[in-house]
Order: structure tokens, then sequence, then C-alpha cells
């Protein structure tokens, strides 16, 4: 059983290893483009093969099919109603850059650079393990579909900036895409398709070990680039900046506890609760800073609210997991 000890822990050693980012960012060993070069490596190189080989983790059951499912279900529903609550919330503000950003701060939450780090680290079990990362990745799916449609909409204010092809070529879509039909073709790992001590079976184990070496990757890259960005944004604003307070307070708690009420009660796999739960409570999406360098918004911004809100989290993380254990009864 996960305790608030755990999870807590998890969320302190998971930003540690933002350190060595912050450090090499600070004494001038990474160049200014660090940030975006490690994130391309994670987004094209390292999640992708950690998302198949999540796939690889367990056989095809029906319940883990169904569950997928649901899965994407409950985190479309939740991001729609997050939606809905930051559109009425800042009706009257709407057309105004700085509420644009937090908008996109308030709805969209690091699921992938982070989400999917901390639940291979607070999730010990090999299978259940597994079982927790292909539901990420399903939930990880959506929150690119969303990013690409309704995060772009929301930054820009123009449906004309809405790019399919940006969609289907996602990396994570084309993953989780590629390791789904794998998953329902063959219906077990790959390592299972040769007897041990054959040829198959030595060929097929150091497949999967090479791949397991990128998908180890995924973690600790994604903090450099959380210490990369926290070592160049300006502390003065961090301190002061309201709109980054006020984006950071709506998606830590307002949305993380919506998102936590929606889950609780529903009649659903206690792994899918807590997937949802997890990956949308996450602070913002580290995402939003590119799309405003993109899209000639304010990144700095941008910044200060990722990093305001990835330092808030080792607070509260652990009290809203602690709330849904204890108080609302959802055991993991």
């Amino acid at each position: 059983m996960i305790s608030f000890f755990d999870v807590f822990i998890t969320v302190v050693f998971l930003l540690l290893l933002a350190a060595p980012g912050f450090i090499f960012a600070k004494t001038k060993m990474f160049p200014n483009t660090a940030s975006e070069t490690i994130s391309v490596i994670v987004l094209y190189g390292c999640q992708p093969v950690l998302i198949f080989t999540s796939f690889q983790g367990c056989s095809f059951s029906m319940d883990i099919a169904i569950n997928m499912l649901i899965a994407a279900v409950v985190a479309l529903v939740a991001h729609l109603v997050m939606f809905a609550i930051v559109k009425l919330a800042f009706l009257k503000r709407e057309n105004e850059d700085k509420v644009k950003l937090v908008k996109y701060l308030s709805v969209f939450s690091n699921c992938g650079f982070m989400g999917l780090p901390f639940l291979q680290s607070l999730i010990e079990d090999p299978a259940l393990q597994a079982e927790f990362v292909i539901y990420c990745a399903v939930v990880v799916a959506v929150f690119n579909v969303l990013n690409w449609t309704f995060g772009v909409y929301i930054m820009t204010g123009d449906k004309k900036e809405i790019s399919v092809k940006k969609i289907l070529m996602n990396p994570v879509i084309i993953a989780v895409l590629f390791s789904l039909l794998v998953f329902l073709t063959v219906q077990k790992p790959l390592i299972e398709l040769a007897a041990v001590g054959t040829a198959g079976y030595t060929v097929l184990s150091k497949l999967m070990k090479s791949l397991t070496y990128l998908s180890d990757m995924v973690t600790p890259l994604a903090m450099f680039v959380v210490g990369i960005r926290l070592a160049n944004i300006n502390v003065k604003q961090l301190l002061t900046d309201k709109w980054a307070y006020l984006a950071m307070a709506i998606k830590l708690v307002v949305m993380s506890v919506i998102v936590m009420f929606l889950v609780a009660y529903l009649p659903i796999a206690t792994t899918i609760k807590y997937t949802v739960f997890f990956l949308l409570s996450m602070p913002s999406a580290a995402s939003g800073v590119m799309m405003a360098v993109q899209y000639k918004k304010d990144s700095d911004f941008m910044s200060i609210g990722v990093v305001l809100s990835t330092l808030c989290s080792i607070v509260t993380l652990p009290l809203l997991f602690l709330f849904m254990n204890s108080v609302l009864g959802v055991v993991l």
C-alpha cells in the first residue's frame, strides 16, 4: 500500500534530479539552448521507447484493454471540465495575453515529462508499474491531442493555428498507436515469442535491454530540463508575479481537487483513478514554454509558471494524496 511518506519522498527525490541541470546551467557548462535540445531527446527518443517497453511489461487481457479506454474517456472528460472552468472564470478577460497563458498553465499538466517518471518511481512492483504506465501512456496521448487543439486555441485564440498534422505526427501519439498495435496483435511480451536458450530469445532479450536503457533516461533528462529552467528564470519575478501564483493555485489546488472528486466515486479500477489523479495533478506543462516561444507569447512568464508550480508540487501532491487516501477512502 502506498503511503503519504512514499508520495512525499518520491516527489522530493524526483525534483532533486533537477539539481545537476541547475548547476550545469548556472556554471555555464550547458549552452542556452540545452533545455530545448534535451526536451527533444526526451520527447522524440526516450518517451516513445518508454511507452513501448511499458506495453511489453504485461500480457494482453480484456480488462486492461477496457481500462485503457476508460482511462482515455475519464482523462478527456476531466480536461473538458477544466477547460469549462477557466473559460467561465476568465470570461471577461479572455482576450488578454497574460490571461491566455494563465489559462494554459491552469489546465495542462506536466504529465509526460514528470507524471510518467513520478509513477515509475512511486510504484515498485514491476507488473503493477507496467499496468500504470500503460494507462499513463493513454492519458498522455489524450493530453497531446488536446494540447495541440484546445491548448493552441487557448494560447492563440485562433482556431486556424490548430494543426492536425502536429497531432498525427506527435511522437507520443505514434508510440501509443504502434505499441497498441503490437500489444493487440502479439498479446504477450515479445520476449516470450522465443524459448529460453535459443538465438531468438537472446536477440529479443538484448533488444529489450537496450530499449530499457533508453526508457530509463526519461526521468533524469526530464528533471534536467526543470533544473535548467530554474537556473535561467528571474528570481524576483518568481517571488512577486501575482499571475504566476494565481495560475499555480488554480492548477495545483482547484483543478487537482476537482479531478480528485471526479475520479474518486467512479466505479472504475483504483489504478485508473490514481493514474488520472496523479497525472492531472502534476505541475503546469513544460510544453507551454515551447508553445509560447512558437506563438510569440511571454515565454519567460511561462517558465516562471512551470517552475513555481513544480516547486510547490512538493507540498500539494502528498497532501492531496493523503486526502484522497484517508478521507475519500481510495486506497492504492
